[in-house]
């Protein structure tokens, strides 16, 4: 009988102790709402320190609130349909349901094996996680089995309730997902305000689940405010996973909570959320926000004007005009030189000023175009080597040039790539390589210094679009190919022989192996040799998904106009060009060649072959008469 006291006895001071950790771990509120303006944050934080900035809240289709509850819940852009949903109800035990979740899980839009055991209600329970609300939010604090243990199926637009039911839950647990629809109403605006202000000691992230109409433009349907608070710092967030001030990804909400609680694993797609001291930070992103809008359309319509070149060059060449030569020649020779004038601009802040931007822009380049003309200067030469000189530049020094460019700008809007090269400059990257050296080449004729020259070229490409730079991994297998074509014509002679393909295999084997090492022990590992880590835990299923998401990605933007016509049009040109470029057959095939390559290893590998086969375009043209017709 004794024994059994003792046991009992035991086993309740246990139970206690293990509610009382729970209850005195660290606190976290994951507030879901339905918008957030910059004026309500500007409300809700006033006299708190926090972190404030961007998230783009695109995840795979069919897009929804649900899909993006479960990208939250599950650390990976996921989609599934709406429909699936059903509701919540408390359960006589006390707990809450999610109604639907069983067939929510088994139709996400992901390959993901065990998908289930990734959930944030999952891996948290043993933490204590509760929830309040009346909307579908509550899946990201469910477990496996669409179960919340601790919570509420409505809200209470007043703070006494609010507080009491957050206390309370609180008690026993150490993160609350909290959904509010503000409405844009005066009174629940302060009433979030007031919540903020009673648990500012906490770790509180504020998320939109829609896009405000305050930021609600023609481009942007995806990218939101967010406000961190976390004790710490007054500033502009960042994670590793953007590696640029004011913006995180979405999967960074998924790492930052498993961070607090200590279960970060190098399989987790998402970062820690960290923040930059800024005094004026809503000032900051605001700036921040209207200079990456002027950007998106710059970069629209600079890449209209190179577009619309192409088709124009085609439809004269075609025609077998050669009266219009001189005009095609002018309009190359703008496009290209604007490429350069577009990166130059990257280093002041004209940007800022869309129109000024536009007429500065366009002038210089119409000027140095006509003096350049008519001294006679090798314009394709000169000028892919003074880009490739800017982009090596800017990639090692400062690649906020890049950035500010509307070749190199990463469309933030779209959410796929936040650093690194684009694809779009590792294009223009390659191809000036090859148009420079060759200039080079010809300035210096002689061979041991052309073979040292080319060599470098290469290897300083490779090194460009390594992870510790451009992080482009597709881009560096292109340079990695662009290497071996060029050391087997230059260094092999060009003569088959199967040694020397396994010699040309085993190298590339080798410097992909460098890089992929050198990246797996940086501090800032790439999202490349994240991927790898993730197949070696998850799977190949990793690999396939990641796959027929590129494979779908490149299909349609290949298909849709104005990529279609303008790749079209190029096929055009080259295939009239081709027949009179006798005398540079070895680099117009080693541009072609390296474009097809950048264009199937890459999810917008079009606008890769677009910018190589629009160089290639140019440096014919100067050195050949366009075929006259019969």
């Amino acid at each position: 009988m004794k024994k059994l006291n003792v046991i009992i006895i035991t086993i309740i001071i246990l139970f206690l102790f293990s509610n009382i950790s729970v209850a005195q771990g660290e606190k976290t509120i994951l507030i879901m709402l339905d918008e957030l303006k910059f004026n309500t944050i500007e409300k809700i934080t006033q006299g708190i320190d926090f972190g404030a900035g961007f998230i783009n809240i695109k995840t795979r289709n069919p897009q929804g609130n649900e899909s993006l509850y479960f990208s939250i819940a599950t650390g990976r852009k996921v989609g599934v349909k709406k429909e699936y949903y059903k509701g919540l109800y408390r359960a006589p035990e006390g707990y809450i349901i999610i109604s639907g979740f069983d067939d929510m899980l088994k139709n996400l839009n992901t390959l993901t094996a065990n998908v289930e055991n990734c959930l944030l209600g999952e891996k948290l329970k043993d933490v204590g996680i509760s929830y309040i609300g009346d909307n579908s939010a509550a899946i990201i604090a469910a477990d496996k089995n669409g179960i919340i243990e601790r919570g509420e199926v409505e809200v209470v637009y007043e703070k006494k309730w609010l507080i009491d039911k957050a206390n309370y839950h609180l008690s026993s647990s150490n993160i609350l997902v909290l959904s509010l629809q503000l409405e844009n109403r005066d009174e629940r605006i302060q009433l979030l305000k007031e919540f903020v202000n009673e648990y500012r000691n906490y770790n509180i992230l504020i998320v939109p689940k829609d896009v405000s109409k305050s930021v609600n433009y023609m481009m942007n349907k995806t990218i939101v405010p967010i406000v961190y608070i976390n004790e710490k710092t007054n500033g502009i967030i960042n994670s590793l996973s953007t590696k640029r001030d004011g913006f995180i990804a979405l999967e960074d909400i998924y790492g930052e909570l498993l961070s607090i609680y200590g279960r970060q694993h190098v399989s987790i797609i998402g970062n820690n959320i960290n923040i930059t001291e800024e005094k004026d930070n809503i000032e900051y992103i605001k700036n921040l926000f209207n200079k990456s809008i002027n950007l998106m359309l710059l970069t629209y319509l600079f890449h209209g004007i190179v577009y619309s070149v192409q088709v124009y060059t085609a439809y004269h060449i075609y025609k077998n005009r050669s009266d219009k030569l001189e005009t095609i020649k002018f309009i190359t020779n703008f496009t290209i030189i604007n490429i350069f004038i577009g990166l130059l601009m990257g280093l002041s802040n004209l940007h800022v000023n869309f129109v000024l931007y536009f007429i500065v822009n366009l002038l210089t380049t119409y000027a140095i175009t006509l003096f350049v003309t008519e001294k006679g200067v090798n314009i394709i030469g000169l000028f892919a080597a003074l880009t490739y000189g800017i982009i090596l530049y800017g990639i090692f020094f400062s690649p906020e040039l890049i950035y500010n460019s509307y070749i190199g700008f990463n469309n933030l809007f779209y959410g796929a790539r936040y650093y690194g090269f684009n694809n779009g400059i590792m294009g223009v990257l390659l191809v000036c390589s090859i148009i420079s050296c060759h200039f080079i080449m010809e300035l210096i004729n002689k061979k041991p210094i052309n073979d040292l020259i080319c060599f470098l070229f290469q290897l300083t490409n490779m090194v460009a679009l390594s992870a510790r730079y451009g992080a482009n991994t597709g881009g560096f297998l292109t340079a990695l190919i662009l290497f071996l074509m060029t050391s087997y014509f230059r260094f092999f002679k060009g003569q088959w022989h199967i040694k020397k393909l396994i010699t040309l295999v085993v190298i590339a084997i080798i410097i992909f192996s460098i890089n992929m090492y050198l990246d797996y022990y940086s501090n800032e590992k790439s999202h490349a040799i994240n991927f790898f880590i993730r197949i070696r835990n998850n799977g190949v299923r990793e690999l396939v998904d990641m796959l027929i998401i590129k494979a779908k990605e490149l299909a349609k933007l290949t298909i849709l106009p104005p990529f279609s016509i303008t790749i079209i049009s190029q096929i055009i040109t080259l295939k009239s060009l081709f027949t009179n470029a006798k005398n540079l057959e070895k680099e117009t095939y080693t541009i072609l060649i390296t474009s097809i390559v950048g264009f199937m290893l890459n999810d917008t590998g079009n606008i890769t072959f677009i910018y190589m086969i629009h160089y290639l375009v140019s440096f014919i043209i100067q050195h050949e008469e366009i075929p006259s017709g019969s």
